[in-house]
């Protein structure tokens, strides 16, 4: 049974979406509706925790962002597209999810530049994106763990809970932390694949620029190591009191989240 529907699954990814926000396909009724179905039951197949509440609002924001990070940088090949979409709707386990990091600076190369100097602009600019949503990222993990915490304690507070609801809390909370560690695995892969741009480019295309893109791939690895610091720190996996996650960071209603680095 389950080879049937991963046999559907990986002939109906095919199907690539049109781009949507943060990078994600737009919404349609294959990757909503009916990889998430097939993928919920090929992860029951594995194992692993599977909840059948609805995402709260704050949740869809969470995986909204979290595809941003996770579509790797070269992402105009359909099959690239299709795997993420596997893992994302867990119809793949996620261990499926790589990144080679070198076919980031292969895309570069065949753009066909017309000056030197442009790869590296273009370095700059995308490393200067992610950096930026970086913030706003944990603003969204840290209310997404609040939430979390509230669920737990709540469980604990309300009476003749069904063992099909204590798995769908427990289920939840697993699926949210899961998002959260596969942004963190892909902005990794990101700087890895930065990284190895920057020194082909100084290779084979030296230039003054080079040092403005290495300070800011400098900069964009620790934003990403203090947001793997800042995540730990709230125990998503419920463990921590929610009165404990709101002290973290800046208000839960704030607009302007501050650099991660402040938290």
């Amino acid at each position: 049974m389950r080879a049937a529907l991963l046999a559907v699954a990986l002939a109906l990814s095919a199907c690539a979406a049109p781009t949507g926000d943060f990078g994600r396909p737009k919404p349609t009724y294959l990757n909503e509706t009916v990889l998430p179905l097939i993928g919920r039951e090929m992860a029951r197949g594995r194992g692993e925790p599977v909840s059948y509440f609805m995402l709260t609002d704050r949740e869809q924001e969470l995986r909204a962002r979290t595809y941003r990070f996770v579509m790797p940088i070269h992402r105009l090949g359909l099959l690239t597209r299709s795997k993420s979409e596997l893992v994302r709707t867990r119809v793949w386990p996620d261990e499926m999810y790589s990144v080679d990091p070198t076919l980031y600076y292969r895309k570069l190369e065949g753009k066909g530049f017309a000056s030197s100097q442009a790869p590296y602009n273009a370095m700059a600019s995308e490393i200067g994106a992610d950096a930026l949503l970086i913030p706003a990222y944990y603003t969204t993990v840290r209310k997404v763990c609040l939430a979390d915490a509230r669920r737990m304690a709540a469980l604990g507070e309300t009476v003749d809970v069904t063992p099909g609801e204590a798995a769908d809390v427990h289920g939840r909370i697993y699926e949210n932390r899961r998002v959260i560690d596969w942004a963190l695995a892909a902005l990794n892969w990101r700087v890895e694949s930065y990284a190895y741009a920057l020194q082909r480019a100084r290779i084979a295309i030296p230039s003054k620029r080079e040092q403005a893109v290495a300070v800011a791939l400098d900069g964009l690895a620790a934003e990403v190591a203090e947001l793997e610091v800042a995540v730990a720190a709230l125990a998503c996996d419920g463990s921590m009191s929610a009165q404990r996650i709101a002290s973290w960071g800046p208000p839960a209603g704030a607009d302007s989240p501050q650099p991660v680095t402040k938290y």
